[in-house]
């Protein structure tokens, strides 16, 4: 069904190197965009903070790798994500309002945002009739940019339409399928009026709400028309906070302030956001030199490995930081469809054999989580922390080598088991780790070879499922439900398939009948509860061995304002970059420290 290959991709995208497009710079055409209507529509106002935001200037920030040019194409979605959320909106977006710079009742600290703490962006509002429909309603003043052929003009419900309908029906979609839709339920978008549209899914489900507010970016019908597709940096166009205006290959994308904006800021409603006048990202691949380009101010703000944080801030004590939660974790995936691994007490045991702790303490210097798998501490109502574990929990996130030793007797592995863990050759940080590991498993008698492979080779392996023993990734779990479906039992099909992301191959009923009784069940007490005790069994069948995860930790300049280290505006968990629109700088601060003024 449409709704679940849209919720599966949604939920599971795998933490890769997001990155930029190949292209070439030009200039853009500038019109007169047209007069923004005078009734705005504001969200609810927050009391300001102490300083006053102020417009102008310049925020730079990095691309870790360069990517193809087709990514700027929001068709692709989460591939172009690091461009797309600058330049085109969706239906639905964080409320800034809510987080560390208004009432401070969610942490932004997290890419994942709840139901609860999501607002409208082209939409202002809506109603959830039943558990398959919602009526929208559009939110007024939106505006295309002022770039031909969309020349500025206001956004309507068809616009709304036609980017579900080309996104859904392009085989280049993430969220495509070929499945062809009953024909005895609703059409999935139904226009009732000029302002007014109705999604229908395709069966029910509680989390249909967040799926179609992160599902699709809003594109822009006549410049596809006129050029084929928008991947060509040159063709894009979209309501978003700013207009892309040059890219050079490999080297930088750079945007301007879209004056047309339709958002206020909620915390100075006279303002239209955003406040700087120009966001470039620089494309930096070597890690030391991104760290070089921090330390001598040539940057605004960059994400920092666990061992670099210490180094950089005494050399740089002027610089702001906050230690965030990864969008993914570190876990060692089982082949469960095959022997040993078929059996649990070897999964446990393998986890009883590895000294947590002391990877955290020794390895990562205090900078891991021990505990974010198979969900992370963001999701606050079903999350049991590590000290409320019930005991024969809390033990596999500890050092119980004795007990591993015992359990694999009882599995018929009295002497151990040789084994291989597949992992890609450009990510040395977990060859290091697994090399821990494999000390570790030898004590209790498991020999475990580390395959390292060329990337596209682990990733063919890893995707097919033909991996010998187990395979080492980060993976993303920090969606609503990733574990308890795409991961695990959820989403086997009806004839007995698993997902293509549960690499172990992992078909459980009781995980099964869990997810299938969630997606339904309106009472939210009781959705947590569920969620709580699915996620104790899953903790407790080791399909896949936890691994200490190294924590995230975002550095940036002191002149920048009106920024805590949120992490994103999701709700797609590669959003950080979204913030943008609400930070500002403060020019005199930054020539004070640099000497430089724009």
């Amino acid at each position: 069904m449409k709704k679940k290959i849209v919720w599966l991709v949604v939920s599971c995208l795998m933490v890769l190197a997001l990155v930029l497009a190949s292209c070439a710079p030009a200039v853009v055409e500038e019109e007169v965009a047209p007069p923004v209507e005078e009734e705005e529509v504001v969200e609810e106002v927050v009391a300001p903070g102490p300083e006053e935001p102020r417009y102008g200037g310049t925020i730079t920030f990095v691309f870790f790798s360069p990517t193809p040019t087709e990514i700027f194409d929001p068709v692709y979605s989460t591939r172009s994500v690091t461009t797309a959320v600058h330049t085109y909106s969706r239906l639905g977006t964080a409320d800034w309002s809510r987080g560390p710079q208004g009432t401070n009742e969610f942490p932004f600290s997290s890419s994942y945002i709840p139901d609860e703490y999501l607002m409208g962006d082209v939409v202002e509002s809506w109603e959830i009739v039943d558990l398959m429909t919602i009526i929208f309603k559009l939110r007024q003043g939106v505006y295309w940019h002022n770039v031909p052929p969309m020349n500025g003009r206001a956004f309507t419900v068809e616009d709304v339409e036609y980017s579900f309908d080309r996104g859904s029906n392009d085989p280049r979609n993430v969220y495509y399928t070929a499945e062809e839709r009953d024909p005895e339920l609703p059409p999935f978008f139904v226009k009732i009026d000029d302002s007014t549209f109705q999604l229908t899914y395709d069966e029910e489900d509680t989390r249909m709400l967040h799926g179609v507010m992160n599902w699709m970016y809003m594109q822009p019908r006549e410049m596809v028309e006129e050029y084929g597709d928008l991947s060509d940096w040159k063709h894009q166009c979209g309501t978003g906070p700013f207009m892309l205006i040059d890219c050079v290959a490999a080297s930088s994308v750079t945007w301007e302030r879209n004056p047309n904006y339709f958002q206020m800021d909620p915390f100075h409603p006279e303002n239209r956001l955003p406040y700087i006048d120009k966001l470039k990202g620089i494309v930096i691949v070597d890690e030391s030199t991104r760290l070089a380009a921090l330390r001598t101010h040539k940057i605004d703000q960059l994400d920092v490995s666990w061992d670099k944080v210490e180094g950089l801030k005494k050399t740089n004590p002027e610089l702001l930081m906050r230690q965030v939660l990864p969008d993914a974790s570190h876990v060692m995936f089982t082949r469960t469809d095959i022997e040993p691994f078929s059996d649990v007490k070897v999964r446990q045991a393998l986890s009883l054999a590895l000294d947590q702790p002391k990877i955290t303490e020794e390895h990562y210097m205090g900078n891991a989580y021990i505990l974010l798998w198979p969900v992370m501490p963001s999701f606050v109502t079903h999350y049991t922390p590590l000290e409320e574990l019930p005991d024969n929990l809390r033990e596999l996130y500890e050092y119980h080598p004795d007990k591993a030793r015992a359990l694999l007797a009882e599995a018929g592995y009295p002497d151990g088991f040789k084994t291989e863990v597949t992992v890609p050759s450009n990510a040395p940080r977990w060859i290091d780790v697994l090399s821990i590991a494999k000390e570790y498993f030898a004590d209790i008698g498991v020999d475990m070879e580390i395959n390292v492979m060329e990337p596209s080779t682990w990733g063919s392996v890893l995707y097919a499922k033909n991996f010998a023993g187990m395979t080492y990734l980060a993976w993303g779990n920090n969606g609503i439900d990733d574990a308890f479906g795409w991961a695990h039992g959820g989403w086997v099909s009806d004839e007995g398939v698993p997902s293509v992301y549960n690499f172990g191959n992992v078909v459980d009923p009781i995980a099964q009948e869990a997810y299938e009784t969630l997606v339904v069940t309106t009472d939210s007490d009781e959705r947590e509860r569920m969620r709580k005790e699915e996620n104790l069994h899953e903790i407790e069948m080791c399909w896949e061995i936890p691994f200490p995860t190294p924590a995230a930790f975002s550095f940036w300049m002191p002149w920048i304002k009106g920024y805590a280290g949120e992490v994103g505006v999701g709700p797609d968990p590669y959003e950080n970059s979204g913030v943008f629109r609400y930070i500002w700088i403060d020019p005199d601060l930054k020539y004070e420290i640099t000497g430089i003024r724009e």
